[in-house]
């Protein structure tokens, strides 16, 4: 295994500008309290993103239609992990999926289990394994898993 570098500096990000839209992220998060993915479609090409931004990527125009997504779909790009961010060996890998949700024009990440580094590929059907008890965050997607 190949040893970890550390490289000293920092980035200047002073001169950019970021803007956070919240109302697709709080859509988004309010529909999963009820195990459900809401994002938003854009009316004149029908594209749908999740979360939703606030104008469509491809028209340029506002969008503001809340629509349902599945919250099944396909493995597009993956990555197994066998070493923690400071190198050390993890005991099991950790796959961290880009998944694009049937329904869905975008893609979204998450962790898979239930699947080993030989298991997991492009193309992949899974499911989003959601918590028991669910509280409108992030966690409430605990996993993907193969369906």
């Amino acid at each position: 295994m190949e040893e970890t570098r550390v490289v000293n500096g920092a980035w200047e990000l002073s001169t950019f500008r970021f803007r956070i839209e919240g109302s697709g992220i709080r859509r988004m998060l309010e529909g999963m309290k009820g195990a459900r993915l809401i994002g938003v479609r854009c009316d004149r090409c029908g594209t749908v993103y999740l979360p939703g931004p606030f104008y469509c990527r491809k028209c340029h125009v506002r969008i503001d239609q809340p629509v349902e997504v599945s919250d099944r779909g396909q493995v597009m790009a993956y990555t197994v992990g066998y070493a923690d961010v400071r190198g050390n060996p993890l005991e099991v890998p950790r796959i961290s999926l880009m998944v694009k949700l049937d329904g869905c024009h975008s893609w979204i990440m998450g962790v898979g289990e239930e699947m080993g580094p030989e298991e997991v590929h492009i193309g992949m059907r899974v499911r989003v394994r959601w918590k028991e008890e669910r509280t409108g965050n992030l966690q409430d997607m605990e996993s993907f898993v193969p369906e």
